[in-house]
């Protein structure tokens, strides 16, 4: 069995679990700390919610328990292996503390994926600038 491939970070965040919550659902939000679709509407996210870059790359919605959880399961056209042969996430766990909110962050299992320490790397990057913006938001929205 290959070695697992998840990019895990956390970050503690000075600001309710709601507001947190809501800078991962809300597409004004999310367009500050990540890419959206030009078409994609400014619908708050929600269970079954697909973000679509035209034929490219997918992001479904597959868990979501407000201010505790949300889930993508990412899907990228110009993988060989069909869905069904990886489980590929992204996994933002929201965890009320005493002095605000612990975000933890996972991506991956990219381990099924022959470059997939590619996109192992990739999602190290992107999770460590992710968290950092979406700290500043949370922190600094009124």
């Amino acid at each position: 069995m290959a070695q697992e491939l998840i990019a895990s970070k956390k970050i503690m965040i000075e600001a309710p679990v709601a507001k947190v919550w809501e800078v991962l659902i809300a597409p004004k939000y999310i367009r500050q700390w990540d890419d959206l679709p030009q078409d994609f509407e400014d619908y708050y996210l929600e269970h079954g919610k697909v973000i679509d870059w035209s034929g490219m790359t997918r992001l479904t919605v597959t868990g979501y328990e407000p201010n505790e959880l949300l889930v993508f399961s990412l899907y990228v056209s110009k993988w060989e292996q069909p869905p069904s042969q990886y489980d590929i996430s992204y996994r933002y766990r929201l965890t009320e503390e005493e002095s605000g909110t612990m975000l933890d962050l996972e991506i991956g299992d990219f381990s099924a994926l022959p470059d997939g320490r590619d996109y192992y790397a990739s999602s190290e990057e992107f999770a460590t600038t992710a968290l950092e913006k979406i700290k500043n938001l949370s922190e600094n929205r009124v």
